[in-house]
C-alpha cells in the first residue's frame, strides 16, 4: 500500500464532504459499494442511483478488460 495514494484518497473525501456542506443548493448524492457479487446502490434519488449503477457498470466493464 502506498501511503501517498491512502492520503490523497482522503483528502478528495475531505473535500468531497466539504463541498456538500458549504453548498447552498439541493445536492444529490449516490454511490455502489460491492461485497463480493453483491452490489449495494445507495442514492439520494431514483435517478441518482441509476447514474451510479450505470458509472459502476461501466468502470466493471474497464477493470475487466485490463484483467485480461
Amino acid at each position: 500500500m502506498n501511503p501517498f495514494k491512502i492520503m490523497v484518497g482522503v483528502v478528495l473525501i475531505f473535500l468531497g464532504i466539504s463541498m456538500l456542506i458549504i453548498s447552498q443548493s439541493n445536492v444529490e448524492y449516490g454511490g455502489v459499494v460491492v461485497i463480493g457479487p453483491i452490489p449495494i446502490v445507495f442514492s439520494s434519488s431514483p435517478e441518482m442511483a441509476m447514474f451510479s449503477i450505470v458509472i459502476a457498470a461501466i468502470f466493471l466493464l474497464i477493470a475487466y478488460a485490463f484483467m485480461r
